[in-house]
């Protein structure tokens, strides 16, 4: 079923959204400030249980060398286009780093100071974590 996480930072809420047919994720608006530019989050069930991934993928994975920045990089993108997930400017940016060979460690800390460091991808310096709408809308 096509259900997609979206992360309003006015309420720090994350809603569900069914998306088929017709409807456009343009049109989506927060339930309940009814703000219209809310952000795609990767959903917990999604990474946990993509059906995408085969087991030579999941094999690959695990011989990620930890220390070379690129094959970090081209896991993290591989990953991500198998589940179809904009990983946005700052990840992009940092992903990009990553291949021209930079240090990790120094590119983690960094977005730890941008609040990219909790499990969510947000507020990694103190701020709430991000509340869980039960809803579908």
């Amino acid at each position: 079923m096509p259900i997609y996480e979206y992360y309003c930072d006015t309420c720090n809420t994350i809603y569900q959204f069914l998306i088929r047919g017709a409807r456009k994720t343009d049109d989506l608006q927060c339930p309940k400030c009814k703000k219209t530019d809310m952000k795609r989050v990767m959903s917990g069930f999604s990474t946990t249980s993509s059906k995408s991934a085969s087991d030579d993928d999941m094999a690959a994975m695990a011989n990620i060398d930890e220390n070379d920045p690129r094959s970090m990089a081209k896991a993290v993108r591989k990953m991500a286009d198998e589940m179809g997930e904009d990983l946005g400017p700052e990840i992009e940016h940092a992903l990009g780093r990553l291949e021209s060979g930079e240090d990790p460690e120094k590119i983690e800390q960094e977005l730890e100071e941008m609040g990219f460091g909790n499990e969510d991808g947000r507020g990694g310096t103190g701020a709430p974590s991000p509340n869980r709408d039960p809803g579908l809308y």
